[in-house]
């Protein structure tokens, strides 16, 4: 498959892409709070807002978006659950609030014990109710991630009432198994020395899990997220040389640009990564529903599987696999020798699927094996033009080899249009 169709179908997965953001605060000074604001309050239609002391909160909604006063979009979820954070101008009794990505400002116009009103930007008057009703259950499925403790303590809960535990000073983890009691909002733990430990479940976000202890003490845990993936994520990805994508992180910034193929021009997105090694896009001011799931990225290849959402379901479109651009990136063609010991692998750019080959000088031959199915081709090799010729199965195909070294290897042929194709091979 050439990589011109790839990078086809590359840029109109891109651009059907819709989303989610993160909430981040700008604001330093969290500001003087009062006291009265710290509690949950609900605004009606199942939709309530929790206020921290310490300038972070709470935003749940427990029935269709589309009765939500904060929140405006689309979702299928019975229950949604945002983070976000505050801080408070006593001047103005001005409220700015940062969520999933947006700067809200409310001004509170009457502020007692059970009662909240608020006006927002556009002037509407909101009246928030302290305990109009019971408080909006937990998403336990929320659980099921890794979590970090404020003590550097790591806990993994899976789906099935088993996990595991592994303490700071420990180099391995022990597994634990968990109940959860929904009336109570009580998670106990059990670990393998006996220890049994209760929490009580205070919130539960996408990325935050607060609870109280055996002892009362309040715990603030988060989601653990191993960045080693994404440091190897930065640089550009393609084939033989040629540049197909590249992600970077310019003073912070994470961009992820769609090079120039055919004529087009590159073309450049914000991204974003979450626990899941998944990848979002920011395109026409949002953030992708669908996403990218890197399943391996190494010094040498980049693997993903690419996801469509239409706001309800999630369909994989593809799969591929790039190789990483040298940089320097010099073509130069070694010795033969160099074709010879090792595997050499490769990978269809259309599925991912690898293609394995390995050179045999004393009969002249090259084993290709794809997807389990092993075929021999004899060669030759012009060390002057460095023409590698395959021929097997009443068939001859010509390849030039722009670069050789003891790891890759660059191979173009002309096709029946006189077009270029690429392959690249390496030794993993």
């Amino acid at each position: 498959m050439r990589v011109l169709k790839l990078t086809s179908t590359l840029m109109l997965l891109m651009l059907i892409l819709i989303g989610v953001s993160s909430c981040s605060n700008e604001d330093e000074n969290i500001g003087n709070i009062p006291s009265q604001l710290i509690k949950t309050w609900y605004m009606g239609e199942g939709t309530y807002i929790t206020f921290n002391a310490d300038g972070t909160g709470v935003y749940t909604e427990t029935d269709e978006i589309s009765t939500a006063k904060l929140m405006r979009r689309t979702d299928t979820r019975t229950t949604d659950t945002y983070s976000f954070t505050y801080s408070y101008e006593e001047s103005t009794q001005t409220l700015t609030i940062h969520i999933d990505g947006d700067v809200m400002r409310w001004t509170i116009v009457t502020l007692t014990d059970d009662t909240l009103k608020i006006k927002d930007e556009e002037g509407e008057l909101i009246t928030l109710k302290k305990n109009a009703t019971s408080e909006p259950d937990i998403d336990i499925t929320l659980l099921y991630n890794t979590w970090i403790s404020e003590t550097q303590d790591i806990y993994t809960f899976n789906n099935d009432g088993n996990g595991t535990y592994k303490a700071k000073e420990e180099t391995s983890a022990n597994d634990i198994t968990y109940e959860y009691d929904e009336a109570n909002k009580l998670l106990t733990l059990h670990r393998v020395n006996g220890k049994v430990v209760r929490w009580t479940i205070l919130s539960l976000t996408n990325d935050t899990l607060k609870v109280k202890d055996n002892d009362g003490q309040e715990l603030t845990l988060t989601v653990y997220t191993n960045t080693a993936w994404i440091e190897l994520l930065y640089g550009k990805w393609g084939i033989a040389g040629q540049t197909i994508m590249e992600f970077t992180n310019r003073e912070g910034n994470k961009l992820f640009t769609l090079h120039e193929v055919e004529e087009m021009e590159p073309y450049t997105v914000p991204f974003k990564y979450d626990a899941y090694n998944r990848i979002y896009f920011f395109e026409n001011e949002n953030w992708s529903g669908g996403f990218w799931q890197v399943k391996q990225v190494t010094q040498d290849i980049l693997s993903i599987d690419v996801f469509s959402s239409d706001g309800e379901n999630l369909t994989k479109e593809s799969s591929m696999t790039l190789f990483r651009i040298p940089e320097p990136d010099e073509l130069v063609v070694g010795d033969e020798s160099l074709l010879y010991g090792d595997e050499w692998t490769s990978f269809d750019l259309g599925d991912g699927t690898p293609m394995v080959c390995q050179f045999r000088q004393n009969f002249s031959d090259v084993i290709w094996t794809e997807d389990g199915e092993s075929m021999t081709f004899n060669y030759t090799y012009n060390t002057d033009s460095h023409k590698l010729t395959l021929t097997g199965g009443g068939e001859t195909v010509v390849f030039t080899i722009t670069k050789l070294t003891d790891r890759i290897m660059y191979l173009e042929s002309i096709d029946e249009d006189g077009e270029i194709q690429y392959m690249e091979f390496r030794k993993l």
